[in-house]
């Protein structure tokens, strides 16, 4: 049977009864409920007059119910703990979901993934399930909880909430191959970018290099790009938190030369109520960033 809500009376007032009922106290369910005593007596006068009974009837300074009274306070104690239950189910439910993340591969590779075992230290048995990928996926379509966005500028993502978490400055690194006391000139170099993407290429013009007339080692993997940098197969353009530890590590070296932009990560919600492992995460990211954000 569908429930005509035109016809019932108010949730707030059906709770008034029920835990004044369960207390025989209208004394006790006012502290229960964090209002005045009046206002329970008031809620209760309200049901009793909507349902045109009496559902009270005063001993003392203790309440009885009538029958009628009594019969309503059972039945609607049993339907508030089917609600209570459905409502501790259900967040359950949400709060053992795995945390679905999106990510760039650098991002997550470098960012996220060597510190995660820090995040389930603090929160054990908290799933965590991260996409990398070198596009940006609707998060909404396919049901992530969060991702690390990325952009020149300020943030334009539609649909989306958005929470500033880092600044990173574009560098030019590469192997002690490349990067030592004898380097040659950098328009000498090989470097390693996706030919044709604007981003990269035009990235590359604001470090003063000519994309048309470089040495170019490019096999088609985005993802790859750093793994080949540290192999010794030329130098590329990264953001300084991507390489921070292949920089302390010595695996790469920074090119001695200024950066002309930077990057800004965000981290970007689903508009709306984010469940509260979600906001745990996203502030342990914040955190970490902050952590490799400091000098030195």
């Amino acid at each position: 049977m569908r429930i005509n809500w035109r016809e019932m009376p108010s949730l707030s007032t059906l709770r008034a009864f029920e835990v004044m009922a369960h207390s025989k106290s209208f004394s006790e369910a006012a502290r229960h409920l964090n209002v005045t005593q009046a206002a329970i007596a008031q809620q209760v006068r309200r049901l009793e007059a909507e349902l045109g009974a009496p559902l009270t009837k005063r001993k003392g300074r203790s309440v009885d119910l009538t029958p009628e009274g009594s019969r309503l306070a059972e039945s609607l104690s049993a339907g508030l703990e089917l609600i209570a239950k459905a409502l501790v189910e259900f967040k359950e439910v949400q709060q053992d979901r795995p945390i679905q993340m999106a990510a760039s591969v650098f991002v997550a590779q470098s960012l996220v993934l060597p510190r995660l075992h820090e995040f389930w230290a603090e929160y054990p048995g908290v799933e965590v399930m991260i996409r990398p990928s070198q596009k940006s996926p609707d998060i909404i379509d396919n049901g992530f909880d969060l991702a690390i966005r990325a952009t020149e500028g300020e943030p334009d993502w539609s649909g989306l909430d958005t929470e500033f978490l880092v600044e990173s400055d574009i560098i030019a690194v590469g192997s002690d191959k490349f990067v030592n006391a004898n380097m040659l000139p950098l328009t000498e170099l090989p470097w390693i970018w996706a030919r044709n993407v604007d981003y990269e290429e035009r990235t590359m013009r604001a470090f003063g290099l000519d994309p048309g007339t470089l040495q170019n080692f490019d096999i088609g993997a985005p993802s790859l790009q750093l793994h080949l940098a540290r192999e010794g197969l030329g130098v590329t353009l990264a953001t300084e938190m991507v390489v921070r530890d292949d920089l302390a590590s010595g695996r790469l070296h920074k090119i001695p030369i200024s950066s002309p932009q930077s990057v800004r990560y965000f981290i970007v919600t689903p508009k709306g109520p984010v469940r509260p492992v979600v906001t745990q995460f996203t502030s342990w990211l914040k955190d970490i960033a902050f952590q490799i954000s400091k000098p030195g």
